[in-house]
């Protein structure tokens, strides 16, 4: 009997030790939060307002990159479709208003061949712009082709980086009358082919 009582014993004590739960209060729980990190927003560049916002390099001027298509060109929101001009012209791209000194020259296609720079228009990171001299684009690109013929029998020399390029029409002289003082007269960007530094006609 009494070997039962102890056997008893021994069962209560162990299914009292089992069954025990902490009353509120007698165990501390830690609730870890985590913050979340704020994700930085990136803020979309306001598009240019105007030929000075623009800058020329080799086969651009600005985000129009020559070589791309006439949608492309049309969702740069820089450009104006299918623009009568005057003796019956159609210009399947042109510059808006705002965008002054600067023009367009595009394939059967609508495509976009080339893109030019004149007298008010913008300039490339180095500052070179129409009415720079020949030495000024020298000092700017070491690399400056030598000068060769181009346009209609005048003078010009090209900054080519791969497969783009940018070409420099000195227009009031030639390849023999050249001279350091000599101005850019135009400025004409394209990719693949070599600019022909001319615009005649439509």
């Amino acid at each position: 009997m009494k070997r039962m009582l102890g056997t008893v014993a021994v069962l209560v004590l162990f299914t009292s030790a089992c069954g025990s739960e902490p009353t509120n209060g007698d165990t501390d729980f830690t609730v870890e939060q985590t913050t979340p990190t704020p994700t930085a927003t990136q803020e979309t560049p306001a598009p240019p307002a105007g030929a000075s916002d623009l800058v020329v390099k080799p086969g651009a001027i600005g985000p129009v990159k020559a070589g791309i298509t006439k949608d492309e060109a049309l969702a740069t929101g820089l450009f104006d479709a299918d623009v009568k001009g005057v003796e019956g012209c159609t210009f399947a791209l042109q510059w808006k208003k705002q965008f002054t000194g600067v023009d367009v020259l595009t394939r059967e296609d609508g495509s976009v061949a080339a893109l030019g720079v004149t007298a008010g228009g913008p300039k490339t990171e180095e500052g070179i712009g129409v009415g720079s001299t020949l030495a000024d684009v020298k000092e700017a690109y070491p690399e400056l082709s030598p000068v060769s013929e181009a346009g209609f029998d005048q003078a010009g020399a090209f900054v080519t980086a791969g497969d783009d390029h940018i070409g420099f029409l000195f227009g009031d002289t030639t390849v023999a009358t050249i001279k350091d003082s000599s101005k850019v007269s135009f400025i004409e960007v394209t990719h693949g082919k070599r600019p022909e530094l001319m615009r005649s006609g439509c």
